[in-house]
């Protein structure tokens, strides 16, 4: 797998329910390593790298500078999907929606997770 020019690493409050969470929206998890006190993970969506989640308590750890700032940081992200109404309409009971717009003919859709980032469903484009 090729590494993603940016990736994401989100503060979550509880790693298990952010992982429990994007399963449910057709993410993968990759496994845990075996430090209690390291409980990042790294999401895939189909086979392409998404996004880390690392609880919030040890990401600050980790980079204190951070020590300061809550989990769902103003900002949001853009996940791109191969059938937009198709994903669409199955993670639709499964999140809360945020807004619905076609902008310049583009259709997006925008949920919050559980720390409340807000996520964007854009379909598949070729840049």
């Amino acid at each position: 797998m090729k590494a993603p020019a940016i990736a994401p690493c989100l503060g979550v409050k509880d790693t298990s329910a952010s992982v429990g969470f994007y399963e449910k929206l057709g993410f993968t998890a990759l496994p845990a390593g075996d430090d209690p006190n390291d409980d990042i993970r790294s999401l895939l969506f189909g086979d392409e790298f998404a996004l880390m989640v690392y609880r919030d308590a040890h990401l600050r750890d980790w980079l204190p500078v951070l020590k300061d700032s809550a989990p769902g940081a103003f900002g949001m992200f853009y996940l791109a999907v191969d059938d937009f109404d198709a994903y669409v309409a199955k993670i639709r009971p499964l999140v809360n929606a945020v807004k619905e717009i076609d902008h310049d003919g583009q259709r997006l859709f925008y949920f919050a997770d559980p720390d409340g980032y807000v996520i964007g469903v854009v379909q598949k484009q070729e840049w």
